[in-house]
C-alpha cells in the first residue's frame, strides 16, 4: 500500500492538546433564547488553565422549525468579568452576518464563570446566537439574538426567557474508544481531509470507520491487523500504519 504522506503527525501540537485536556471536566449546556430558540450541547473545561475544548451541539430554531449541528469550536476567551466566552459554528469559519448574510453559517456564544461553570454566566449579555442557514432566512435577515445589536431580535414580540443552564456529568469527559479518539483528532487537525466533523462511526468487517461526505473520504481501523486505513476520493486504500503508533502519538 502507498504510504499516506499527507497525514503527517504534529507532535508538538498534539502534546499541547493532551496537556490542556488532562484536567478537563465535561459539562452539558442548554441555552434558551427569547424567541424559544435553544442550543443543547457540551464542552470540556480545565479551570486550572481556563482552556475550553469540544464545544458542540444542536441549535434548534423552534420558530422556523430548523435544526443545525454546530461542531466547530472556533474561539474562546475572557469576558473581562471573571467569565469565559466560547464560540461554536456550523461551518468551519467564524464568518457570519445578517442583512445580508455572507454565507449559510450558524453560530452560538456561551458564557460561564471561569472558576465554576455550573454557576452560569458572569455576563448574560454575551449569550448569543445567529442562524443564517437556508431554513432560517427571512429574505436577507437571519434569525438571531444579539444583545449588542439593534434590534436584539429580528422580529418584535418574541416570547420565552433568556437562560443558560450548565451541569457537570460527574467530573470527567465521557469515555470514547481509542479509534473514536483518533478520528476526533483527525477531524480537528485535518479538517481539509475529514469534513464535516462529528461523523458517525460505523462497522463493516473488518473495519471500524467514519465516512466524511463533504470530502468523500474514509478513515478506519482494521481488526485484521490493527492498522489505520485512509480511503480518499481517488479510491486508493492506503495503509497509514499500526493503530498503536497513532494512539500513542495522539494520546488516545
Amino acid at each position: 500500500m502507498k504510504r499516506f504522506t499527507l497525514f503527517t503527525l504534529l507532535f508538538i501540537a498534539t502534546t499541547m492538546v493532551n496537556l490542556a485536556q488532562a484536567g478537563s471536566v465535561h459539562y452539558n449546556v442548554t441555552l434558551t433564547f427569547i424567541d424559544d430558540t435553544t442550543f443543547q450541547g457540551s464542552f470540556d473545561y480545565n479551570s486550572a488553565n481556563q482552556q475550553v475544548s469540544n464545544l458542540q451541539g444542536t441549535l434548534n430554531d423552534v420558530l422556523m422549525g430548523n435544526e443545525e449541528s454546530l461542531n466547530y469550536q472556533l474561539g474562546s476567551g475572557s469576558d473581562g468579568k471573571g467569565g469565559i466566552n466560547v464560540y461554536a459554528f456550523e461551518l468551519n469559519t467564524s464568518s457570519i452576518a445578517t442583512n445580508p448574510p455572507v454565507n449559510n453559517n450558524a453560530g452560538v456564544r456561551i458564557n460561564f464563570n471561569a472558576t465554576n461553570p455550573t454557576l452560569g454566566p458572569t455576563d448574560s449579555s454575551q449569550l448569543a446566537y445567529m442562524d443564517c442557514s437556508a431554513g432560517a432566512l427571512m429574505g436577507k435577515t437571519c434569525m438571531y439574538y444579539l444583545s449588542s445589536y439593534n434590534p436584539k431580535v429580528p422580529m418584535q414580540g418574541g416570547h420565552g426567557i433568556l437562560s443558560e443552564v450548565i451541569t457537570s456529568n460527574g467530573g470527567q469527559p465521557e469515555p470514547v474508544s481509542q479509534a473514536d479518539c483518533l478520528f476526533n483528532w483527525a477531524e480537528t487537525y485535518y479538517s481539509q481531509l475529514f469534513s464535516p466533523a462529528g461523523a458517525t462511526s460505523q462497522t463493516s468487517a473488518p473495519y471500524y470507520y467514519r465516512y466524511y461526505q463533504s470530502t468523500n473520504s474514509y478513515v478506519g481501523v482494521s481488526s485484521d491487523n490493527n492498522h489505520v486505513y485512509y480511503l480518499g476520493p481517488d479510491g486508493i486504500l492506503q495503509d497509514v500504519g499500526p493503530s498503536s503508533d497513532w494512539f500513542t502519538t495522539t494520546g488516545c
